[in-house]
């Protein structure tokens, strides 16, 4: 659902993607939040941004401490899955065809 690369202090970059499980945890515990409203960017806090991907990454065992040390050392950003897949949209306009 939301893919994460997320760069350590000391170590080496890697991605996560935060599926329902994790969406699911993050509503039980953060409160107000669901996930109609990350799909408005202005909703889409930087705050939402780490604690789901340290959600993710705690998931797949490649964090083991708490939200605040994650915080700390580690860069997050959020990746475009169309750009990962190679399907990201060609933003130039395609020439009109001309058919007889």
């Amino acid at each position: 659902m939301f893919t994460f690369q997320v760069t350590p202090d000391n170590g080496e970059p890697y991605k996560v993607t935060a599926g329902s499980r994790d969406i699911l945890h993050w509503e039980k515990t953060t409160k107000g939040k669901s996930v109609g409203a990350l799909s408005e960017p202005e909703n889409f806090l930087m705050t939402d941004m780490f604690k789901l991907a340290w959600i993710a990454a705690r998931r797949a065992s490649l964090f083991a401490g708490r939200l605040d040390e994650f915080e700390a050392a580690h860069e997050v950003e959020l990746v475009d899955d169309e750009d990962e897949a190679g399907d990201r949209l060609d933003p130039t306009p395609q020439a009109a065809s001309t058919t007889t």
